[in-house]
């Protein structure tokens, strides 16, 4: 089993044509929630996005402002980290604020193949 498929078995990733599928619905918002640092460090995608940093604990930003910055609940929506561990905690976030159309793409490099 490849590292992809192993991911989603044990972190609930998205299959990779339901990643391609929703990242090409028109209005999917894209939320990167990996560090600054990572940001500066290995770049992000070519498309308009949302900065939301995580932990596997945590997602301050998305908890207090999700509605905020993305006020339709019915919008596709992807997130993604450096391996899909730290979205996990975004989706379920995301989830608990009534958005149900998220998927976790897995990894900025994960992601970066479906687009």
């Amino acid at each position: 089993m490849d590292d992809y498929a192993t991911r989603t078995e044990t972190l609930g990733l998205a299959d990779k044509s339901e990643v391609k599928d929703t990242t090409a619905l028109p209005g999917v918002v894209f939320i990167d929630v990996r560090t600054e640092q990572e940001l500066k460090d290995c770049g992000t995608i070519d498309r308009p996005f949302i900065h939301a940093p995580c932990t596997t604990q945590e997602c301050p930003i998305l908890s207090a402002n999700a509605e905020t910055m993305i006020p339709d609940p019915e919008v596709p929506i992807v997130v993604f980290c450096r391996s899909g561990r730290r979205a996990v905690k975004a989706k379920e976030v995301l989830n608990e604020k009534g958005y149900n159309k998220v998927i976790n793409a897995g990894g900025l490099e994960d992601l970066k193949e479906s687009l």
